[in-house]
């Protein structure tokens, strides 16, 4: 019994697939899934390896004449009967796949360890105003850069890293457990294929710390919490391996007047009770201007109207979202006498009788003790 996935699905082909269909699909996969593309990530490693298997197996017409007929130990891949020898370590199974597409991933040499550097985050916080218009700001990020004392070999200058004797420069090591050959990296050497043995004195491993200015450009209509991917701004990577990435996240601080929702912007106005009963034309501010807007007679306290286009820019494609404006009415809280006197008759006239309490001498006198 085998507890491996049937190669057909491994190549997520059908089981009448054509030659060429059969490299077209192993080309795409193992591209994907290639150590170089993918470094110390032991996932896709044993992904390669499963469909560099799979492919090895269906790409000849015997072995796969024995696998559609008895599975995995007809085809050999599992110590069955007659077939190919598995045997093979992630470097072999990446020289298998050159040798049939060629070296498509630049020239790090087979089996040293190249890392990639580290990713950096910032977080940057920016304006409501910043993101109405767009804006380029210059913002100073420390991050590990190759050491200039050693040229990032991590060895005292006029020296250099000798050769690992553990895995003689391969920067991996083999172990056999039965018929199964696998590969792991280097303990010694840390799968760099050389031991520092005079470690550089101003550096740790290659890499120094540096303060740099980095330039980023914030495009009008970015949301907040939006991550922006500078391809090569994180940290270097060590055995000439790339530079890692940086990511700005984006916080757009809060506003004192606008609230944001989506492209659409939202903000309060406070009208008279006048106003709110018959209406006017009113002054309000945008986030970067001034316009007039209508009051409908009759307006109640938490309707809102739309001012079109006066929100933030679409971050992808033309437009601006909308100002919602939401009206809040002032009610006087005191009145002179004639002025009390107008509401009860306006209340009457609409069918309220509102009768303010008259209060007596009496009263008067007793409230001056409460």
């Amino acid at each position: 019994m085998t507890d491996k996935r049937d190669y057909y699905d491994v190549l997520e082909v059908s089981r009448d697939a054509s030659e060429q269909d059969l490299k077209k699909a192993y080309r795409r996969l193992a591209m994907k899934y290639h150590p170089d593309q993918n470094p110390d990530d032991d996932t896709a490693a044993e992904r390669f390896k499963e469909l560099t298997e799979a492919y090895r197996v269906l790409s000849d017409a015997d072995t796969r004449a024995r696998y559609d007929r008895f599975g995995h130990q007809g085809s050999g891949a599992s110590g069955g009967v007659g077939g190919m020898d598995f045997n093979m370590d992630l470097g072999s199974m990446t020289d298998f796949f050159e040798s049939i597409f060629g070296s498509m991933f630049g020239g790090a040499s087979r089996g040293r360890r190249v890392n990639r550097g580290n990713d950096l985050q910032y977080d940057l916080k920016v304006t409501l105003e910043q993101v109405m218009t767009g804006a380029d700001l210059r913002i100073t990020i420390p991050r590990a850069v190759t050491c200039d004392e050693c040229q990032g070999t991590g060895s005292r200058k006029g020296t250099t890293p000798t050769l690992c004797q553990r895995c003689q420069g391969q920067g991996q090591v083999r172990l056999q457990q039965g018929i199964f050959v696998m590969s792991s990296t280097c303990p010694s050497c840390n799968g760099a294929g050389k031991v520092i043995t005079e470690p550089c004195i101003v550096c740790n491993r290659g890499l120094v710390e540096k303060e740099e200015e980095v330039n980023i450009a914030i495009p009008p209509g970015i949301e907040d919490g939006k991550v922006k991917i500078i391809r090569g701004a994180g940290e270097h990577g060590r055995n000439g391996g790339p530079p890692g990435d940086l990511n700005i996240r984006v916080n757009v601080t809060r506003h004192p007047v606008f609230e944001r929702a989506g492209d659409d912007l939202l903000c309060d106005r406070v009208i008279s009770w006048p106003q709110a009963v018959l209406g006017d034309e009113i002054e309000v501010k945008t986030i970067d201007s001034t316009v007039r807007m209508k009051v409908k007679p009759g307006t109640r306290a938490g309707q809102t109207y739309v001012l079109r286009g006066k929100g933030v820019p679409h971050f992808h494609g033309n437009g601006r979202g909308d100002l919602r404006v939401r009206v809040d009415i002032d009610v006087p809280a005191k009145l002179s006498d004639d002025q009390k006197e107008l509401v009860e008759k306006l209340g009457e006239s609409l069918g309220t009788s509102v009768k303010q309490k008259r209060h007596s001498l009496v009263d008067k006198v007793k409230s001056l003790f409460d």
